[in-house]
């Protein structure tokens, strides 16, 4: 998609500020209540009261905290003693962390029940020893809604119909440069029902793993951190509005209130999945299981299942009832669906958006060497000047989040053989005139980088490139050399090209990955032996003698981070 595209407001619901004495009243009406509901419970002799904790996904929490309440009104008892049911709304994967035991999480602060969107969240919190202990394995669904791809209705490049392919949420399916807004997959199974079906239409391989980078590096700019508010999507602010992926449910709500732009569902035609809403105990305290019990069996009157269509979703065996499909565009029948995204399938789909999104940390070394200056092909550029365009395109590629470093090798600068021209740092960190970012700063550099001439210590300085790159490591990056070269060291190193991959062989650690990316310009380059020292550290070298291969590369060595640590040849 072309760059430079206005990013879209944020999708996710947001809490407007209040003011400070509204703000004091009301935290001082619920400490009020707080504390009388569990008096009212002691009067009527229940003694110290239980807490049953829910937790509900944002689009189901209505309907939780109106059965909490009938549940609280009726007084219940479990062997004598009072329960008190808390409703309220939670994200997933906040929940899935806590029931998991997460890093940082409070003891004591996970719900006995949970309702999330789907199955698959209590699948990942089961593979925990905490969550496999607690979490109830057969939990009875509520609703379900699934997940299905809308745009506005009439909108150019898309299918007339109720059904579209997968196919259409690929960058290139996107006609008019539409954007695509989906939820972040690790906070929401539609964003990883996304994922699986963009890799199953995609295949393997590294033609597959270079279209899953692109399509990643195109949508995370709009992706959501919760779920998906159409209003705050559509109409679009500025240029085409986009196609969403998003539950049923989600679309229904927002055509039923006849906004300005009405969107069409479109079912996809390989099969979807189906988010089917359980009710899950996992709590291990026989009374508050019981209570919980208690709980299903209020939600189960006809009046809930109700209060469930009038939101929009459909029936936990996936029909649609009159309310629901009598909005245009709904099919009554449950769309194809199925249960692939389980297990493997759903952690590796989360994972490759995660590797791929992930930012970057990199040392870039530039060769300008007297082999720079000699042309790519006959009659072609010179390698410099290939060089200079490469690291131009991989400045525009990397975001903001990046940090990036500059070497410039030629013996040609001292003993060290390289010029070390500028520091990791931030992209968008202020350069030292502090006038413009990081990244000016390096497209200014960039941009007055000449032939030096003399060797280019290649091998001595990608060792010391990557010894700096370990003892930088930071683990929420993807770390990593970028070497730009003609690809000849000529012997103008001390190190020998076998020293160098034995060197890299043995400082390789797969739990801290440092990889090599080797781009190399020309015929002359030696491009077995570059080979060798990017697999040494599970990386991948690139040998062309073709200006126009440049983004394409980039674009491969990127999505190389999908097989890191245990990328072959």
């Amino acid at each position: 998609m072309a760059i430079g595209r206005h990013r879209l407001p944020s999708p996710v619901r947001r809490t407007p500020a209040a003011p400070v004495g509204l703000t004091a009243v009301v935290v001082g009406v619920l400490l009020v209540t707080a504390l009388a509901v569990p008096a009212g419970l002691r009067a009527l002799g229940c003694g110290e009261p239980r807490y049953l904790r829910v937790a509900a996904s944002l689009s189901i929490a209505p309907v939780l905290q109106r059965a909490a309440d009938e549940f609280n009104d009726a007084g219940h008892r479990v062997e004598g003693v009072c329960v008190y049911a808390q409703a309220d709304e939670a994200p997933p994967h906040r929940i899935m962390t806590e029931l998991s035991g997460g890093p940082g999480i409070p003891s004591g602060t996970a719900p006995d029940v949970w309702v999330p969107e789907s199955s698959a969240w209590t699948e990942l919190a089961r593979v925990s020893e905490t969550g496999a202990r607690t979490i109830d394995t057969e939990p009875h669904s509520l609703a379900s809604s699934p997940v299905v791809l809308a745009a506005p209705e009439g909108a150019e490049g898309v299918p007339e119909g109720t059904e579209a392919s997968w196919e259409l949420v690929l960058p290139g399916g996107r006609a008019p440069d539409r954007p695509l807004v989906m939820v972040d997959p690790n906070r929401g199974v539609d964003g990883m029902t996304a994922m699986y079906a963009v890799r199953r239409a995609l295949g393997t391989g590294d033609e597959a793993d270079a279209a899953m980078t692109a399509f990643v590096r195109d949508v995370q700019t709009d992706t959501a951190f919760g779920e998906i508010q159409l209003d705050g999507v559509y109409p679009a602010p500025t240029g085409v509005d986009p196609l969403v992926v998003a539950p049923e449910q989600a679309v229904w709500r927002y055509n039923n209130d006849a906004p300005e732009t009405p969107l069409r569902v479109l079912y996809p035609s390989e099969g979807t999945v189906s988010l089917d809403y359980p009710f899950v105990a996992t709590t291990g305290d026989p009374l508050i299981r019981a209570a919980a019990d208690e709980l299903y069996q209020v939600l189960q009157a006809p009046a809930y299942r109700e209060q469930l269509r009038d939101l929009g979703f459909r029936e936990p065996d996936g029909t649609a009832s009159r309310t629901v499909s009598d909005t245009g565009g709904i099919v009554g029948p449950p769309p194809r669906t199925h249960d692939e995204l389980t297990g493997d399938a759903l952690l590796t789909s989360v994972q490759d958006w995660n590797r791929l999104s992930m930012p970057s940390r990199a040392l870039v070394l530039a060769d300008v060497s007297a082999e720079m200056s000699e042309e790519l092909s006959e009659g072609g550029p010179d390698k410099i000047d290939v060089a200079v365009d490469a690291a131009r395109l991989g400045l525009s590629l990397f975001p903001d989040n990046t940090d990036l470093g500059l070497w410039l090798l030629s013996d040609g600068f001292g003993p060290s053989g390289r010029d070390e021209a500028r520091q990791l740092t931030s992209l968008r960190a202020p350069a030292s005139s502090s006038a413009v970012t990081m990244r000016q700063e390096l497209q200014r550099i960039a941009d007055g980088i000449t032939v030096r001439g003399g060797g280019p210590r290649l091998y001595d300085n990608i060792l010391a490139a990557y010894d700096e790159m370990q003892d930088a490591y930071e683990e929420d990056k993807i770390n990593s050399v970028i070497l730009l070269t003609a690809g000849v060291d000529g012997g103008s190193s001390t190190l020998s090209h076998g020293d160098l991959v034995a060197e890299l062989r043995n400082r390789f650690d797969p739990d801290r990955p440092v990889t090599m990316f080797v781009i190399a310009f020309g015929a002359r380059a030696e491009a077995d032996r570059l080979a060798e020292i990017a697999a040494a550290t599970s990386g991948t070298s690139y040998v062309t003698d073709d200006a126009g291969e440049i983004g394409d590369i980039f674009l491969g060595s990127v999505s190389r981070r999908l097989c890191v640590p245990d990328c072959e040849g």
